[in-house]
């Protein structure tokens, strides 16, 4: 997974030698903080193989922590009844967060042939609150989220089961809840052994038992495929690769890519469905789109960067859609947009455990990253390997997972400057 196989290992740090600590700098930015209007090329930062520079600590923001039973991955809250879920390894922790200090009441276990090798990793719920879908080897298990919640058996419907690959990731639902997508983070032999996005027909899987009818087909890009997001439109999905496919030239002109992906297209004919990929820094690893859908932000976890993308010009002038590289904290995994989209917080994993690197959250002022202006606010403490983020309905609280300390967090997001 992106903790790492041993292909991927090997590949990153061959991507890391010979390059400095000092490739990026703090903010390159356009001249202009409006999408869309005439702006320069802003050129992708290269690989990091030292620390982030250090940052403040935000003093004054409130959190609290949970300590629970296995490396917590994946994150998500429900709509309603202060309960979120998260994934714990072989299975699905539910949460209450009904007070200041999120409490771990109960844990589903998760069918052991359907994990695969390295576990259950991400998750997500359809938009009408009724099914977790968990990404896990072929691709994903699928769970009645009110049943989980309430200890009801039977919580477990069954399981996606794909022919891309073993060794899913992420999962992301269509807006009409009809259609899942699960990134399969190396694929296979019938893939080239790139990463792929692989498409299942939700609705017609519950329906008829799980059948391999719901496996419509998947769509191959780059090596190590993890992060997506849908516009807010929901037109578009957004993919991220680590490394591009079919590079030349030395290793450290490599580079992760972004790639555009028509939605529509998607849910019938997979293969056809690619628009665009787009130069990404080194290793982008998630991605978020802007609330009102002219912005996509990407973590590139081997840049120690954050990027920020005209959403238009990602498919009408790819050479000229990258508004902003702003540096912040080692190996950025986890992305969250916050407080209305005003800020944005990237979660500092110190994936590879860099000698002198910290992990944390930075917190980042959207508009001045646009703007060209220094746009970090400081740092948040947390435990080792904050992964993934979940925020509440009403906004108020940010869930984190702590990976390698076993840790959940929640954050006041009010308390954040």
């Amino acid at each position: 997974m992106d903790f790492a196989g041993k292909r991927l290992c090997s590949l990153l740090l061959t991507l890391a030698v010979g390059l400095t600590g000092s490739a990026c700098q703090r903010i390159v930015s356009s001249r202009s903080p409006t999408p869309g209007s005439a702006l320069p090329s802003v050129s992708p930062p290269t690989c990091q193989s030292g620390p982030a520079p250090a940052q403040p600590q935000l003093n004054g923001v409130h959190s609290a922590s949970l300590t629970v039973p296995a490396q917590p991955f994946g994150l998500v809250y429900a709509p309603k009844g202060n309960v979120a879920f998260t994934v714990l390894q072989s299975a699905l922790g539910v949460l209450s967060t009904d007070s200041g200090t999120p409490r771990l009441v109960r844990t589903v276990p998760l069918p052991a042939a359907s994990l695969g090798k390295e576990g259950a990793t991400g998750i997500a719920l359809t938009h009408d609150g009724r099914e977790l879908l968990i990404a896990a080897g072929s691709g994903a298990i699928v769970v009645d989220a009110a049943k989980a919640a309430a200890s009801t058996a039977g919580a477990v419907l069954g399981t996606l089961t794909g022919t891309a690959g073993t060794s899913a990731i992420e999962v992301t639902v269509s807006p009409d809840d009809r259609y899942a997508f699960v990134s399969q983070e190396y694929g296979d032999a019938g893939t080239g052994h790139h990463g792929d996005i692989e498409v299942f027909d939700l609705r017609t899987a519950v329906r008829t038992g799980f059948g391999q009818a719901s496996d419509i087909g998947d769509l191959p890009l780059g090596d190590a495929v993890v992060g997506t997001a849908i516009s807010p439109d929901g037109r578009r999905l957004y993919a991220t690769s680590e490394v591009a496919p079919d590079q030349t030239g030395s290793v450290d002109s490599k580079h992760g890519e972004l790639s555009v992906i028509d939605l529509s297209t998607l849910e019938s004919t997979p293969d056809k469905a690619l628009l665009t990929s787009v130069a990404v820094g080194c290793q982008p690893v998630r991605v978020v789109a802007a609330p009102d859908g002219r912005t996509v932000w990407v973590t590139a976890r081997g840049s120690n960067a954050l990027l920020t993308f005209d959403a238009g010009r990602l498919t009408g002038d790819p050479q000229h859609a990258l508004l902003a590289s702003i540096q912040v904290g080692t190996a950025p995994v986890g992305l969250a947009l916050v407080q209305g989209g005003s800020r944005v917080i990237t979660a500092d994993s110190d994936r590879f455990h860099t000698a002198g690197a910290t992990t944390g959250l930075t917190v980042v002022d959207t508009q001045a990253a646009l703007a060209g202006k220094p746009a970090v606010l400081g740092r948040i403490p947390t435990g080792a390997f904050p992964r993934e983020f979940a925020l509440s309905p009403d906004g108020k609280s940010l869930l984190v997972s702590d990976h390698d300390s076993n840790q959940i967090q929640e954050i006041d997001t009010a308390t954040m400057p």
